[in-house]
């Protein structure tokens, strides 16, 4: 028997207590696709499209910076659409369901929320701490 998976549920909105705020922040700033979709968004005044954060996350994935000859630089199409999908059906509507950001699926618009911008900042104190020894 398949064991059945965790419901997104749990890891949704910042829970009642200090801790399970603290558990869903680290859950949803565990993946660096995550990380980078909320400073993407933080940088580009809190709006991209679905495309735009695939492009980014591709760029990231392949090290290569866009070009003037090309918005994509040396990212092919399979990379961005590996990355597409992976927001598209993982990383964004994780995102989502925490109230960190909101989802226009007609648009395939992605805007940063308050809460977004909350996590943020603790990635930014996480980041802040440095090599702990």
């Amino acid at each position: 028997m398949i064991p059945l998976l965790r419901s997104p549920e749990t890891l949704t909105a910042f829970g009642e207590s200090a801790s399970d705020g603290v558990d869903t922040a680290m859950k949803l700033l565990a993946h660096r696709y995550r990380r980078t979709v909320l400073q993407y968004l933080e940088d580009k005044d809190g709006s991209a499209t679905l495309t735009e954060l695939a492009v980014e996350i591709a760029t990231q994935d392949a090290a290569t910076e866009p070009n003037a000859i090309s918005d994509h630089g040396d990212v092919s199409a399979r990379e961005r659409r590996t990355a597409r999908i992976s927001l598209h059906h993982i990383h964004i509507p994780k995102l989502a369901a925490a109230d960190v950001i909101d989802y226009e699926s007609e648009t395939e618009t992605v805007t940063l929320r308050e809460r977004g911008r909350t996590l943020l900042e603790r990635d930014d104190a996480i980041r802040g701490l440095g090599n702990v020894e």
